[in-house]
């Protein structure tokens, strides 16, 4: 049993197994996750979890070397980039907006997708690409 950190069995192992330029999704609970995707469904019920504490949650234990956010966002959910640009800034991790379609192909090859039940905010999900120690 861990005393602290992410205590989720899936999200760990899944984690564990990045290397350097992987990447996981933390999506939102309305986006098309392929049958064919390693997934861990956090969702439970509308807004639990919400999506920023699942994305906080990792970068405290994983070394993330870039972001990938919709450009949508920044028009449907401004509140959302602000968040997340205050977030990935405070740990200087470069944030990469591309249109949701390009975003979507990027989201087919994810390591792992980890869904939230996210309800509130349209092109919540975020792309984050595993980083190198050394």
């Amino acid at each position: 049993m861990f005393k602290t950190g992410i205590i989720n069995p899936q999200i760990n192992y899944h984690l564990s197994c990045l290397a350097h330029q992987d990447s996981v999704m933390i999506s939102d609970a309305a986006m098309e996750l392929p049958a064919y995707l390693n997934r861990v469904d956090l969702a439970y019920t509308p807004g639990i979890p919400e999506i920023t504490s699942v994305v906080k949650g990792i970068l405290k234990e994983c070394i993330v070397e870039k972001a990938y956010m919709a450009n949508e966002m920044k028009e449907y959910s401004p509140e959302l980039f602000a968040i997340y640009s205050e977030i990935f800034a405070k740990e200087d991790i470069p944030v990469e907006c591309i249109p949701h379609t390009e975003f979507c192909k990027l989201a087919d090859k994810v390591s792992v997708a980890i869904r939230t039940g996210e309800f509130h905010y349209h092109y919540s999900s975020v792309i984050l690409v595993s980083g190198c120690p050394y």
